[in-house]
């Protein structure tokens, strides 16, 4: 690849979100990719520029017409398992790892290269052409959200934050906050996972026995230590969670025979990847219902935090009522975000070109 030593820079970059601070909205470390961005992007030859922070973009072309492509610079917290360092940009076998290869450094410099190629070739595109980069899309994307406030907005835009060669609908995205009474009968806590959107590779739980954890280890990635019960799993992106090994489910599956706590019992009975247990497994054309528990804690109470991906023909409404119908006395679910489907016809205009 062209440059690789710059992607090698962005990759390096530990970019999650961090405290706020002056022209860094969404932590130091973002601000550090950004600046890395736009240095490599100046070096190019692209007119650049940026949002305070928020986002920033490299430009090439001419005229009236502004044409938006669109990409992030931050990602999600690496976690575990990997094989090679992931803030090392590392090739084998012809592919590349390191977080953010795939979303969305890589394809945020795979544009960049191609807008430095037309550059060199001063080629006339009829247009100008702005690859827009964001620094909060994991967390909400309220970088673009400020940008379509303060700046040019493009009058059409893609995306390289998916397959190739196009995508043309995105599933509908719902993250929900299960809370369930916990009275710690034999679990003192269990925790795990770090973001919605990711498969967790690792989860713990602490209990009242020693030899009830002794005995939740039968399974294949569950271990002991003491009164401590871990497992270990394989991380994936929450939107496909059934190319993963959720740790927590294994342990909660582990434990669930073995503890007189609800909040185990219901999850490890109710909690899939299709939703089929819950009784809201749905597909259209835009695809099926996915589900990833993304994130559990029990303290005072029992919490899980599920990240649903719904067709376009699913109803969020529907779906909450399902889950809650399931739910032991006590329980509640919390929408923490949702956004609905977006789909265009595959004879849209900007689909077909």
């Amino acid at each position: 690849m062209d440059n690789q030593k710059d992607l090698e820079k962005l990759i390096a970059i530990n970019s999650i979100y961090g405290a706020p601070s002056k022209n860094a909205p969404f932590g130091k470390a973002n601000r550090r990719a950004l600046d890395a961005f736009l240095s490599i992007a100046s070096s190019y030859g692209l007119r650049v520029g940026e949002d305070d922070g928020y986002a920033g973009w490299a430009e090439y072309g001419s005229g009236d017409k502004l044409v938006g492509v669109l990409g992030h610079l931050d990602i999600v917290p690496a976690g575990e398992g990997w094989s090679s360092d992931p803030f090392t940009l590392t090739v084998r076998g012809g592919n590349m790892y390191g977080r953010g290869v795939s979303d969305d450094k890589g394809p945020v410099f795979a544009c960049l290269t191609a807008l430095k190629r037309l550059k060199s070739q001063n080629a006339d595109i009829g247009a100008r052409v702005r690859l827009i980069v964001g620094c909060n899309e994991e967390n909400g994307s309220a970088c673009i959200k400020h940008y379509v406030q303060t700046q040019e907005v493009p009058r059409l835009s893609f995306t390289p934050d998916s397959d190739f060669p196009i995508v043309a609908g995105e599933k509908g995205i719902l993250h929900l906050e299960v809370l369930l009474p916990f009275d710690g009968e034999d679990v003192v806590s269990l925790r795990g996972g770090e973001r919605p959107n990711i498969v967790p590779a690792y989860a713990e739980c602490t209990l009242k026995s020693e030899s009830v954890a002794r005995a939740a280890t039968g399974g294949a990635g569950v271990t002991q230590s003491g009164s401590v019960v871990s497992a270990t799993g394989q991380s994936a992106h929450g939107s496909t969670p059934e190319k993963g090994d959720n740790a927590i489910i294994r342990l909660l599956r582990a434990l669930s025979p073995l503890v007189r706590d609800e909040a185990v019992r219901w999850a490890s009975e109710y909690i899939d990847t299709s939703g089929a247990a819950l009784g809201i497994a749905c597909e259209d054309g835009t695809g099926a219902l996915t589900l990833n528990l993304g994130m559990c804690e029990f303290g005072r109470e029992a919490k899980f935090v599920l990240d649903l991906r719904l067709p376009a023909s699913a109803s969020a409404e529907e779906i909450i009522s399902a889950i809650s119908g399931t739910l032991p006395t006590g329980g509640k679910v919390n929408v923490l975000h949702r956004s609905d489907a977006l789909c265009f016809a595959e004879d849209d205009e900007l689909i077909t070109t």
